[in-house]
């Protein structure tokens, strides 16, 4: 893959598109060559939030104006059926045609020779490669070979509720941009008599790495399986957590679905979430604002995330090529300006970036600029899931209920050397 200059950037829905005939005894039939060039491709995903009606929409506006006769029916399920799902069919040949999912999972699809190399995809389509983020595109790469083709790119954001920032007389124009600030808002957004707190710190919250990566800590070198846990930069981080916890920012207990939830309800001042939280708080008029990530004595990171079109290993050249057709498709400025207008997500398009109503939005313009700070975290790792499961995120919990925490970084550390020696 050639390298490009690198820049600072789910969904449920149900939809089937079916062909048609008219009705009556005699009537006439379509002709064989038309019906010869008409196609049905079968998308798997787990889009199961709001902007999966935007997702509807767009490939309904598809089915019903591209000109080689393709129609694309969706199929909506949860992740883990989508997960066990699609070995079995991969194996007995019933795959769809396609697979929407997290780009995490690519190179657990690779290892199991579940996906199609579709390299040659940017030059069958006459896509330009180069009028995309490096950094988005290069998630959908194992090596030099292409496994997906990006449908969008996200970070964590700071999500921050002006009134309440004015109400506890802070500034609500200049969110925090240091976790020494995210601590100073985080206290004066806190009034438990009132049920209010600052800051919302969710115990199966899977990104407190970013906290760690601030102040110079990390978890695991993927390239080499190091254990980078157990430290005393982590220990440090850990510690000043806990301690930002007792100090009763947020509810004890908080999961990741509740914090979203009080911050809407206007509970909660401060949290980390992605973007698609954006087109709730718009419909309920919520008077907030986004900032990027704050930083620590090492700088500003936050985790990566997004999702690719994956076309299942096994899938022939005819399905491959109509599947590349839509994939062009999404890639246009067009589409991808109505999925990041509608839906708040990052632009990851050199030519769309010099759109005027781009240019003009502000919500775009804060998540856009935050995408300068994104960082892998063990995005394609194979070990990446179960370090989730088994290490960050009980480690985050016994930390913010209190346990000891160097007790509880060596616990986890241990658990973490289980993983990557096996």
């Amino acid at each position: 893959m050639k390298l490009k200059k690198i820049t600072s950037i789910i969904l449920a829905c149900t939809m089937t598109a079916a062909l048609f005939a008219g009705c009556g005894k005699k009537e006439a039939k379509e002709p064989e060559s038309a019906k010869a060039n008409e196609t049905t491709l079968s998308l798997w995903t787990v889009f199961t939030g709001s902007d999966g009606d935007v997702l509807k929409e767009i490939i309904n506006k598809y089915n019903e104006t591209n000109e080689d006769g393709i129609t694309v029916e969706v199929d909506i399920m949860d992740n883990d059926t989508l997960q066990s799902k699609l070995p079995a069919a991969i194996s007995t040949d019933t795959a769809p045609s396609f697979i929407l999912v997290g780009i995490e999972y690519i190179q657990e699809y690779v290892n199991n020779d579940s996906l199609e190399d579709i390299s040659d995809f940017w030059k069958a389509t006459n896509t330009n490669e180069d009028n995309y983020y490096e950094n988005v595109v290069a998630k959908s790469y194992v090596g030099d070979t292409l496994y997906g083709v990006p449908m969008q790119y996200n970070l964590q954001y700071l999500y921050y509720n002006k009134d309440m920032f004015s109400d506890a007389g802070l500034n609500p124009d200049a969110p925090p941009t240091t976790f020494d600030e995210l601590e100073e808002c985080a206290k004066a957004l806190t009034d438990k008599d009132q049920g209010k707190y600052g800051l919302a710190m969710p115990t199966d919250f899977g990104y407190y790495v970013q906290y760690l990566w601030g102040n110079g800590g990390d978890v695991i070198n993927t390239a080499t399986d190091e254990n980078l846990l157990n430290s005393e930069t982590n220990i440090k981080t850990l510690t000043w957590l806990q301690e930002l916890k007792k100090a009763g920012v947020s509810p004890d207990g908080l999961t990741s679905a509740e914090a979203d939830t009080m911050f809407q309800s206007g509970q909660i001042g401060m949290c980390l979430a992605g973007p698609w939280n954006i087109n709730i708080l718009n419909g309920l008029g919520m008077n907030y604002g986004i900032a990027a990530m704050p930083s620590g004595s090492d700088g500003a990171y936050s985790a990566e995330g997004g999702c690719s079109y994956m076309i299942p290993k096994g899938t022939d050249e005819a399905t491959k090529n109509a599947v590349y057709k839509f994939m062009a498709y999404w890639l246009t400025d067009d589409v991808l300006k109505e999925w990041s207008v509608r839906n708040g997500f990052p632009v990851w398009s050199y030519s769309l970036l010099e759109d005027e109503e781009i240019k003009s939005n502000d919500i775009l313009n804060s998540v856009s600029e935050a995408s300068s700070i994104g960082r892998d975290w063990h995005l394609g790792y194979e070990y990446g899931t179960q370090i989730d499961n088994d290490v960050m995120k009980p480690m985050m919990e016994n930390i913010l209920m209190g346990s000891d925490v160097t007790g509880e970084v060596k616990d986890a550390s241990n658990r973490l050397d289980e993983i990557v020696t096996k």
